[in-house]
């Protein structure tokens, strides 16, 4: 497949999961008043020493499974229940349909019918929020980078992985439904969790290239794993299905579980291993990119082997926190690294989308706060005065519209945009300083350098006009002439802008940007900026600031040139007069002379 046809499946599969995302959550928590599907047991589940038995590894009190007279260290035979029962059994049950379970406990039998409850605790439901709030924000992190970046090393790989995460999540242990299919759709589309570990492995695999033997037999060890580890759930869901094989001891025994854990150590050991060789930009893209996924994956797997050796329920809700919290916290670190660092470029567009999320988020925060505080001290009020209310909230809220934007924006500068901030002020302070340089060499040679040392450009071009139709400089010890007719240059002395090289393809210069350097109302020059390592575009506020440094170093550039052409005129009108003193004074020599000395 091309290119483009990986970046419209992703886009796709982006959409799918996301949507999935959202069910899930009206699944957990309801909507409009419609109570949700997921249901909890009210304890946890492990392996026991008995085939097709589940141990009760520790019991919520008060929970449904304790009203019910489920007790730690019960045995539940798995065999009696339907399949939609035993994925309840193995994953999470359908809230307020009971099961009737088969218990046995030491040598006594007995049949306990529990009622799985909704998810009431706030703080889970809290944790529930903000997990699916993170998985959304990764799969919107995927979408940028495919729409914006797709075809940078690595891009598809990052965010075939992403959505392969949330894709992870998407199983009846989050999103139960009242049929069996459905529940074995959910529970094969989760395993792209796993195979998000070979994703992450070949993504390590786009750094430090050429990849040596040893980082080429990790990744490959990684395949094995995952590979494995897919194949063992799939003989588990096998079990499920059909009870031919035991599938307690395929879920939940600690030593069943390994290779997955082992291949999460192997993509870890690759993504060590890429940071360790590969170099300056791409040392940093490896280290802002490859640790957050290594935070998520270490949660996942704790987490797993958590669940296996409860202790108490209490614990069990302290492990569900965490890894509802960490979706939410990975993708504040990799939008930190694409907005900020640089490392991942999504466009400057995030800038405003960013800034836009958090206003919206405050404006309609306040709104429902304040309703509700209204509706709450004001309960006895008539219709009229609510709506009155309403409308001075709403009216509070629009004229300060522009102070919470320009606050909330300055804080996006500062928190996310701070390198990009102080590079672009660094481009404005040089383009004051440069008039008070007075020697043109080391005017052009820190141009140059300041130009590389804030865009990121791989290369900084000046050129200079040269009095003879043609505009020159010194690069890589070659002189390049550029025309005072190329394309490029007349549109920088038509329209004094910056002018993107890729839209004139019959110039002569070669670069990403040309920004004039103009002196009263004349182009003197031209700086050619060129691509940047990892692909940016540069950002509009970055170009008004070379754009201004342009203009500063082109006016001191022209004035050095005036000096330089008054000081040679004066040299001009000083030998002119002497030569017409000696004129005179020979003149007067010779009339002071007798006739016959002439």
């Amino acid at each position: 497949m091309t290119p483009a046809a990986w970046r419209s499946v992703l886009l796709m599969l982006c959409a799918v999961t996301a949507v999935l995302n959202v069910a899930s959550l009206v699944d957990e928590l309801g909507a409009g008043g419609t109570p949700p599907w997921y249901g909890i047991w009210g304890t946890y589940f492990g392996a026991s020493s008995e085939p097709y038995h589940l141990s009760v590894l520790a019991v919520d009190p008060g929970g449904p499974a304790d009203r019910a007279g489920l007790h730690q260290g019960d045995l539940i035979d798995i065999r009696p229940n339907t399949l939609v029962e035993r994925l309840g059994e193995f994953f999470q049950p359908l809230d307020g349909r009971p099961i009737a379970l088969s218990v046995r406990r030491g040598t006594l039998m007995k049949q306990v019918t529990v009622v799985p409850g909704p998810l009431l605790d706030p703080s889970r439901r809290w944790s529930v929020a903000l997990g699916a709030l993170g998985n959304l924000w990764l799969l919107l992190f995927a979408a940028l980078i495919v729409w914006r970046r797709a075809f940078l090393p690595g891009n598809l790989l990052l965010s075939f992985a992403l959505v392969a995460i949330v894709g992870g999540f998407m199983s009846p242990a989050t999103f139960v439904t009242p049929w069996a299919w459905a529940s074995i759709v959910l529970v094969i589309y989760s395993q792209t969790g796993v195979a998000a570990l070979g994703l992450w492995a070949a993504y390590a695999g786009c750094f430090g290239r050429p990849l040596s033997r040893t980082r080429r037999a990790a990744q490959w060890l990684c395949y094995a794993l995952v590979a494995a580890s897919i194949a063992l759930n799939a003989l588990a869901i096998y079990g499920i299905a059909t009870l031919h094989i035991n599938p307690v001891g395929l879920l939940f025994a600690p030593g069943w579980q390994l290779p997955g854990a082992a291949a999460a150590f192997m993509a870890l050991v690759c993504s060590v291993l890429a940071i360790a060789a590969s170099r300056g930009n791409d040392r940093q893209r490896a280290v802002w990119s490859l640790v957050p996924l290594a935070l998520l994956f270490g949660i996942d797997v704790s987490y797993t082997f958590a669940n296996l050796t409860l202790s108490s329920y209490a614990s069990g809700l302290v492990w569900v926190f965490v890894a509802n919290a960490i979706p939410f916290v990975v993708p504040v670190l990799l939008t930190y690294a694409a907005v900020s660092r640089r490392l991942i470029d999504i466009g400057f567009v995030m800038n405003r989308t960013v800034v836009f999320a958090i206003v919206s988020t405050i404006v309609i925060g306040a709104f429902v706060l304040v309703e509700w505080a209204a509706t709450a001290w004001l309960a006895g009020a008539t219709h009229s005065t609510s709506v009155v209310i309403g409308m001075i909230v709403a009216l509070t809220l629009g004229l300060s519209l522009r102070y919470i934007h320009r606050n909330v924006e300055r804080f996006v500068d500062r928190v996310f945009f701070w390198k990009r901030y102080a590079d672009e002020a660094a481009l404005h302070r040089f383009a004051h300083e440069s008039s008070y340089i007075t020697d043109r060499s080391v005017l052009l040679e820190r141009t140059e350098r300041e130009v590389k040392d804030h865009t990121g450009a791989e290369s900084a071009t000046i050129l200079v006009r040269d009095g003879a139709a043609s505009y020159v400089s010194a690069s890589n010890g070659e002189r390049v002439a550029v025309s005072e007719n190329d394309p490029g240059i007349v549109a920088l002395r038509a329209w004094h802008k910056a002018v993107d090289l890729h839209s004139i393809p019959e110039t002569t210069m070669r670069g990403e940007y040309a920004f004039p350097m103009v002196s009263r109302g004349e182009l003197v020059g031209a700086i050619v900026c060129g691509s940047k390592p990892d692909g940016e575009l540069y950002a509009p506020d970055e170009s008004d600031a070379l754009l201004a440094l342009a203009h500063g170093v082109g006016a001191t550039l022209d004035t050095l040139s005036s000096r330089t052409d008054n000081a040679v005129e004066s040299v001009r009108e000083t030998q002119a007069l002497i030569v017409e003193k000696l004129d005179a004074l020979t003149r007067q020599v010779k009339l002071a002379l007798p006739p016959t000395a002439n």
